[in-house]
């Protein structure tokens, strides 16, 4: 069903950072995981288009990998990071399925760019909107 989508449906979705919900006794904290160095993240995504139908074949998601290092310890998944060079060549038209999978397993960024911190639980509804929900929670 995705195979397809590697050679001819690939996409980048940008984003500050992603929050991740992690089990803490008997209740769910959510974290906010972003690079160190407050670079844009580039997520490898693949969909199909065009997205103006309207009918349930169209659509992207964002790759995932295993999440390594300290991220385990958040999520046992993680979305897949480019480094802006693999970012590019991802996008490239003429990438066949085959070199996309193998710019997925050499472009990713390492775990060791990213940090995490807990936010508060607001960012569960999609009504609450603003940079406060990004703000690390006081110990």
């Amino acid at each position: 069903m995705f195979k397809p989508l590697w050679e001819h449906g690939r996409a980048i979705c940008f984003a500050d950072g992603w929050f991740e919900w992690k089990k803490e006794g008997n209740k769910k904290q959510p974290y906010f995981i972003q690079r160190k160095d407050d670079q844009p993240i580039f997520m490898a995504a693949i969909g199909r288009t065009p997205f103006e139908r309207g009918d349930h074949a169209e659509g992207f998601l964002i790759v995932t990998a295993a999440a390594d290092r300290g991220l385990v310890d958040i999520h046992d998944r993680r979305p897949l990071v480019l480094t802006p060079e693999a970012a590019r060549e991802w996008m490239r038209q003429d990438v066949t399925g085959a070199e996309a999978a193998e710019i997925a397993s050499d472009g990713a960024v390492s775990a060791d760019d990213f940090t995490w911190h807990p936010v508060t639980r607001a960012v569960g509804n999609v009504k609450n909107q603003g940079p406060e929900l990004l703000a690390p929670l006081s110990p």
